[in-house]
């Protein structure tokens, strides 16, 4: 094993040159971002004894024998590991995990920190907070035809600035989604109740409820408060034995009611052999048999008006409270779970509904869903007073006349296709629109990519810009000018500057700092093995004297 030992002078200055940087390392142990270094050394001159010998014959080959003459400084490395990362909490320190630096400007030239303790001046430029150099990025670029906000980090890079009176502009809403479940168990439910005729025979009837266009005719209207209902009875064969109608207000209390075939006002007699059924005709839906009102079956009633609402916007910013109200009707002409629909604004702006035809002939409109509660087919609805017509062509668009409010006329697209109808609660919503009123920024967050996002007083978020990452060939390779800044030099290849988590660059970590690489453990053992080195190398001298004064006392 080659052995190198420091002598002389050589030996002191290599002691110092391992204290200095164990030094340098030990007092920069609490330095963020500060990456340590160290020291090698290289034999500085050999004496040859024995050249070495190549095998011969049946012998073997002999190394050479050379002894070193001192030894000498080889290279002061850079020690670029991971720091240990240490929680701050302060939204604009960043640390950085896996490769790459900070790219800073002063104006004139780029330098590179994996100190990510950051800040904003007056100018709400975002700097270095130790140097007050520039951190560079891109800044978002608006759109003019949108509004939106968005990052091209094709572009080059340059100063970041957060001004405190950045606003996001108003938009129009243009599109609204609705999301959720329809009650398929509402209106009034079908029910069988068993009567006893003359003859001391039970027999069974059973209920169901439709809708009609005469239903429409006596309550004023596909849309209203109170709902009428047709009623058709059958007997155990299957066949209809008397019809007729009742009318419930939204608590399912009667308003109105009568038996149009198969009875008198309000009493089915039909049946025959003296078995009667008297309707309901105020309070509570009950049917009860007329000999023996003991006998009784209250229908069960689930209002099939539902409303939801949703904020829209026009393109000024003015906010308008947009109400849907959705009306269960069922089975409807070819449609066997239909509701019809219709919108409106609390400040009472006429609503136009807009077929893919744009045809506005409408009153509203109609959805049906299939047996496994999907919906199918969206149409527009037309009412003249007698009868509620379907339209053949797809309707999903609204329109409101916004010119009282100095804007024009505003247009939604309403996406009801993720609606569902199962039998359970109705819980249909608005779970996206996207326009918006006028917002200042009230803060904004760094996150793992480097975006930074603003949140404004309209309860959005936008991007407002984004933090680059340079990454070297050989980071190493950087010279160091002090603050925990570098530069380039001609080993460490050129700067690749990226977005944070592409191109072998590490992400972020917000609320945290990146602290020193060095052990401070090692270090001081490093101290300790160098300095019992050089004792060891001092006292080369003192026995070299004590050997050659025993040779001059065997002279004499």
């Amino acid at each position: 094993m080659m052995r190198s030992m420091f002598s002389g002078v050589s030996g002191m200055k290599n002691f110092q040159y391992e204290l200095d940087v164990i030094g340098n390392n030990i007092s920069n142990v609490n330095t963020v971002g500060f990456k340590g270094s160290r020291v090698t050394f290289q034999t500085a001159l050999l004496q040859t004894l024995k050249a070495a010998r190549a095998p011969q014959n049946n012998v073997g080959g002999t190394n050479p024998i050379q002894i070193g003459l001192g030894s000498q400084l080889a290279t002061v490395d850079k020690i670029m590991t991971q720091g240990s990362i240490q929680n701050t909490g302060r939204k604009l320190d960043l640390a950085i995990q896996g490769d790459g630096f900070f790219v800073l400007s002063d104006g004139q030239g780029y330098y590179y920190t994996r100190a990510g303790a950051l800040d904003v001046d007056m100018n709400g430029t975002l700097i270095h907070s130790s140097t007050g150099l520039k951190v560079q990025g891109w800044s978002a670029v608006m759109d003019p035809a949108t509004g939106e906000r968005y990052i091209d980090t094709n572009q080059p890079i340059g100063n970041i600035v957060i001004s405190a009176g950045m606003t996001m502009p108003a938009s129009a809403t243009t599109a609204a989604k609705m999301e959720g479940n329809l009650n398929s168990a509402s209106g009034i439910l079908p029910f069988s109740m068993t009567v006893t005729d003359s003859n001391g025979q039970q027999r069974t009837v059973r209920f169901v409820f439709s809708k009609t266009n005469a239903d429409f005719v006596r309550q004023d209207g596909p849309f209203a408060t109170n709902q009428s209902y047709t009623w058709q009875a059958y007997d155990e064969a299957n066949n209809q034995i008397a019809d007729g109608y009742v009318v419930v207000n939204q608590f399912g209390r009667i308003v109105e009611s009568g038996i149009t075939n198969g009875g008198t006002d309000s009493e089915i007699t039909a049946l025959g052999n003296g078995a009667y059924i008297t309707i309901p005709t105020a309070g509570e839906l009950r049917f009860y048999e007329s000999d023996s009102p003991s006998n009784f079956v209250i229908a069960k009633f689930e209002s099939p008006r539902y409303v939801t609402a949703v904020q829209v916007y026009d393109t000024l910013g003015n906010p308008y409270s947009l109400y849907i109200e959705l009306t269960r009707l069922g089975q409807f002409g070819n449609m066997k779970n239909a509701w019809i629909w219709r919108v409106y604004t609390a400040s009472g702006e006429p609503i136009t509904y807009v077929d893919a035809d744009n045809n506005t002939d409408y009153v509203g409109g109609i959805i049906d869903f299939n047996e496994s509660g999907r919906l199918t087919s969206m149409y527009g609805i037309n009412w003249d007073g007698t009868n509620l017509t379907v339209g053949n062509t797809e309707l999903r668009k609204i329109q409101f006349n916004a010119s009282h409010m100095g804007d024009g006329t505003v247009t939604i697209d309403l996406d009801l296709t993720s609606l569902t109808q199962f039998a359970g609660a109705n819980s249909a919503t608005f779970t996206w629109q996207n326009g918006n009123a006028l917002g200042t920024l009230e803060s904004f967050a760094i996150n793992e990519a480097g975006q930074i996002i603003g949140t404004f007083s309209n309860g959005l978020t936008d991007i407002l810009g984004q933090v680059a990452l340079a990454v070297f060939n050989n980071p190493a390779g950087l010279v160091e000018v002090g603050n925990s800044l570098y530069v380039p030099s001609s080993n460490s290849g050129l700067a690749q500057i990226g977005s944070a988590g592409s191109g072998g660059r590490g992400t972020l970590i917000p609320g945290a700092l990146e602290m020193s690489n060095v052990d401070l453990a090692e270090e001081f053992t490093r101290m300790i093995i160098a300095q019992r080195g050089f004792q060891a190398n001092a006292r080369v001298i003192t026995t070299a004297d004590t050997i050659l004064g025993e040779l001059v006392a065997l002279r004499r």
